[in-house]
């Protein structure tokens, strides 16, 4: 049975001026909108880890409205959730955000913007209701690039490591986590879901499922291949799936915005999907279909690409939900 019925806690879209997509707040069956809002700030701004990325400076939303989320019949399939990192994500200037909702808008898909450790002030037992109503109330949770993984969360050094926050990662992680575990234990065959992450993201959820980073690629691998600010060639990879199969043969030109990438071990959740002639992993696919995970950024590429690439996920999170894995948590 569905949470939803039995919820204490549900998500209510946000709309606040000049930000790309109504952002995702949870609110207890005891407040309203405009509570939640002010407990979440509230919160936030009581949280001197997470206000290092305000610089000090509690942010300031001018609401234009509170609108539930439509119950309509598959409504949730068609849904992305954006999750955001950094502040620039509630503004209009946030290209990424913008290039993502354009892309998927043209995909037929409508957009939203999670906040930033959304469930500030919650219990934990809330805290799970607004995992479980991510999971069912969206067929598409996608991390976006940003800053780099603190490594204190692979047990490591800090080695050429800039701008982590340890409590925004942690707060991720925990809901990727939870996603990533819904879809994989899901009995409920005809729920789709699928998890995408891009460069940070991409790092972030590997992390999340066990596995390391390298923390900079210049100075441990070489300058073989330009990974910063650049395009290279990647070749892609026979996988269980397939999902990046059709976007242009098996050597692609991609661009290339990191210093950090995954170390990929054989036997874990992950498949290789593509590597740059270095040895750099620059995509790889969850073993059950549900997720995708990108070194590069499709949706900064403005070509037919990037848009192919983003249809090719939306074509794989259409397939899921017609059949059951085997248990990985």
């Amino acid at each position: 049975m569905s949470s939803w019925s039995m919820a204490a806690v549900r998500l209510v879209e946000w709309h606040v001026k000049n930000a790309n997509a109504p952002l995702i707040l949870p609110v207890r069956s005891t407040e309203s909108p405009e509570q939640a809002a002010d407990r979440y700030l509230r919160n936030l701004s009581q949280n001197s880890g997470l206000m290092e990325l305000f610089q000090g400076t509690t942010p300031y939303f001018e609401t234009v409205k509170f609108k539930e989320l439509s119950t309509r019949p598959g409504a949730s399939d068609q849904r992305v959730l954006m999750q955001a990192n950094r502040p620039g994500d509630y503004t209009s200037g946030s290209e990424r955000v913008d290039q993502f909702r354009f892309y998927f808008e043209r995909l037929g898909q409508k957009n939203y913007l999670l906040l930033i450790n959304p469930t500030l002030g919650l219990s934990i037992r809330e805290e799970r209701e607004v995992f479980d109503q991510v999971y069912e109330k969206f067929g598409i949770y996608a991390g976006l690039g940003g800053d780099d993984v603190d490594p204190m969360l692979m047990k490591q050094e800090n080695f050429h490591s800039v701008n982590t926050n340890t409590e925004r990662d942690l707060a991720e992680i925990k809901l990727i986590r939870h996603f990533i575990q819904r879809g994989q234990k899901e009995k409920d065959s005809f729920k789709k879901s699928f998890y995408i992450g891009v460069c940070r993201a991409s790092q972030l959820a590997s992390v999340a499922l066990g596995y390391k980073l390298i923390q900079d690629i210049p100075f441990q691998v070489g300058g073989q291949v330009a990974h910063k600010d650049d395009w290279h060639a990647v070749k892609l990879l026979p996988t269980t799936h397939n999902i990046l199969k059709g976007t242009g043969g098996t050597d692609l030109v991609v661009n290339s915005l990191h210093h950090q990438s995954v170390i990929y071990k054989p036997g874990g959740f992950l498949e290789l999907a593509a590597l740059s002639p270095d040895g750099i992993v620059e995509a790889t696919e969850f073993k059950n279909g549900r997720g995708a995970l990108f070194q590069f950024h499709p949706e900064l590429m403005k070509n037919s690409l990037g848009f192919h690439i983003l249809s090719k996920v939306i074509q794989a999170k259409e397939r899921t939900g017609a059949g059951q894995c085997a248990h990985l948590f």
